[in-house]
């Protein structure tokens, strides 16, 4: 008989219903249509693991290595990590045998009434046994202790199916932590960088504001002596106001800016503004980028990964609802009426305390049970159809993600080397507005211009910079931005 039983127990143990999950083909562009490959570093290179590393500026090093360690976000996406892997387990643990201890002591009072019909009906044996069961009821003890066993077999894969989900789900929590991380990096870089912009921004309006306000007194001086109208006096009035409005709006940019910052590195806000006294320049980088090909975003990008992990969890779930078409067998079960479950059993019954720990207290039951719903008016059936439809939703998701990420790398591509074409000419434009302004002062000083002349050359060079900050600004952030959608990584652990 065993030589039967235990071939057949390894066969259904092995069977397995539903679908079976294969990793799905995308087909992807050989290249990037916005890759510059004179730009490009090869995809062996590291340079995506410390991508920071090449804006060469340690105090946004020590700030995105505070971020990595106190972000909020990237917390609670660790978190979420701990609380799926508790959940593969939980689903791990239905493949084996549930063990309960119970133990119960009650003492009950039941109907008088009922007792005193049941025995005025009876003949009682003697006075003395009546007297005896009159003084013992309505009052009954019960002690129990023992253990109880449950172990539904894992026929058609029921369990398996869905510890492998829980197990895909705990890797896809992974990938999104570290996009998380990504993303947060990302946001702290991007934050610094605007705040040297905007510092040196301010510091640029400041200066235009000193000469609008010296521009303004001389042409008063001119004025009041009648060599000047008033038309010329209000105009520069007018643009001195202007220069004016437009600080407060840098100031309160670079104070949100700020306190966006202090967000990310989980400090409260005011704490951060002083470290931020001393104007500096905006970090760049300029490295060439390991753009790589498109296909290494299959494996470089966390949100991929992710979705790809959620798929074969999904097609997992097609499983589960499968295997309940099939009937539920238990080795150590019986199933009794409602379709609940008990146990094998194992333990001591008494009406006494004193007794209840002996031979002939001893109680057990043992046996297989089977439970099949056979007629469920098509849920089972409907359960299937909507685990097959978000498995669906999941592949659609899952390619979906593949071409939001192609297209987050060609924007970024263009907007980076676009960028780049800008700042070239930005850079020259203070260059030739420098020299011009060297020129005026040299004219200047020889009497052949005016002050005003002067003063104005000065704005032009102002203006001219203010723009090429901002231009800089826009690459660096960029550059980025290209970093995090290639996926901010290489086959790396991502720790600054």
């Amino acid at each position: 008989m065993k030589r039967i039983v235990i071939p057949l127990f390894l066969f259904f143990s092995g069977c397995m219903v539903g679908p079976k999950y294969k990793t799905p083909e995308v087909c992807l562009p050989e290249t990037f249509s916005e890759q510059k490959s004179a730009e490009a570093c090869t995809p062996s290179e590291d340079c995506l693991c410390t991508w920071w590393k090449q804006l060469n500026d340690p105090k946004l090093d020590a700030f995105l290595e505070e971020a990595f360690q106190a972000n909020f976000d990237f917390l609670i996406a660790i978190e979420k990590i701990e609380q799926a892997r508790a959940q593969y387990r939980i689903e791990n643990s239905y493949l084996w045998p549930e063990i309960d201890l119970a133990a119960t002591a009650t003492r009950s009072l039941y109907s008088r009434n009922f007792f005193t019909g049941a025995l005025s009906g009876a003949n009682a044996s003697s006075t003395s046994g009546s007297a005896s069961t009159s003084s013992s009821f309505p009052f009954q003890n019960f002690f129990q202790i023992g253990l109880d066993a449950i172990w539904e077999l894992d026929f058609w894969g029921k369990f398996r199916r869905a510890k492998n989900a829980a197990l895909y789900q705990w890797e896809a929590t992974q990938e999104d932590a570290q996009n998380v991380l990504i993303s947060v990096l990302s946001e702290v870089a991007v934050n610094y960088v605007n705040i040297r912009a905007l510092q040196q921004q301010i510091f640029l309006a400041q200066q235009k504001i000193a000469i609008d306000e010296r521009q303004l007194s001389l042409a008063l001086v001119l004025f009041e002596a009648g060599l000047d109208n008033q038309i010329d006096v209000e105009a520069l009035l007018a643009i001195l106001d202007s220069d004016k409005a437009a600080l407060p709006v840098l100031e309160t940019s670079l104070k949100q800016s700020i306190y966006a910052l202090a967000l990310l590195l989980g400090r409260q806000p005011e704490g951060l503004a002083v470290e931020f006294q001393e104007v500096q320049p905006i970090p760049s980088g300029f490295g060439k980028v390991p753009v790589g090909i498109p296909s290494d975003l299959l494996r470089r990008r966390p949100d991929i990964r992710s979705a790809e992990r959620q798929l074969a969890a999904a097609t997992e779930e097609i499983g589960v609802a499968v295997a309940d078409l099939f009937p539920h067998i238990s080795l150590t079960g019986t199933t009794i009426s409602g379709g609940s479950e008990t146990g094998s059993s194992y333990g001591y019954q008494s009406s006494h305390l004193n007794n209840l720990i002996n031979a002939n207290s001893r109680t057990w039951s043992i046996g297989p049970g089977i439970r099949w719903d056979l007629i469920d008016f098509g849920r089972t059936f409907a359960n299937i159809a909507v685990q097959k439809s978000l498995q669906k939703q999941m592949l659609l998701t899952y390619e979906q993600t593949i071409i939001a990420a192609l297209k987050d790398v060609e924007g970024a591509l263009v907007a980076y080397f676009e960028e780049q074409k800008r700042q070239h000419f930005f850079t020259g434009q203070v260059g030739a507005d420098r020299r011009s302004l060297e020129l005026t002062e040299d004219l200047f000083q020889a009497g052949l211009v005016s002050e005003t002349q002067l003063l104005t050359a000065r704005k032009t060079v102002i203006d001219a910079e203010n723009a090429l900050v901002q231009s800089n600004q826009a690459l660096t952030s960029d550059l980025v931005a290209l970093y995090k959608a290639l996926g901010g990584s290489w086959e790396c652990t991502y720790s600054p």
